[in-house]
């Protein structure tokens, strides 16, 4: 394991606290998820803006990298960044209530 400062652990951990963002990860962790922005922010009752900018804290985090196809935006879960800090991916894939 890549040993992380606990400054950069306290801003994943940041990224992590609130529900819906955490049900993001979740949904990028299930094997049914393309990564694209409409399936990993799909049981979110959010605006789009507001789901933008749980996408923006959770990529300036490390949390998720993006990448671009034309218009599109993909998502992936950052397995080395939530390994270092000690998040179990495992245990992400477990779903619950969405928001």
């Amino acid at each position: 394991m890549i040993p992380m400062s606990p400054d950069a652990q306290a801003k994943i951990f940041k990224a992590l606290s609130d529900p819906a963002r955490v049900c993001i990860v979740r949904k990028l962790a299930s094997p049914n998820c393309s990564g694209s922005f409409g399936c990993a922010s799909s049981e979110l009752d959010l605006s789009q803006p507001s789901k933008s900018h749980h996408f923006h804290l959770l990529t300036e985090a490390g949390v998720v990298t993006e990448h671009k196809d034309g218009r599109r935006k993909y998502y992936q879960l950052n397995h080395d960044v939530l390994h270092a800090a000690g998040i179990d991916i495992t245990a992400l894939k477990h779903k619950e209530k969405t928001i």
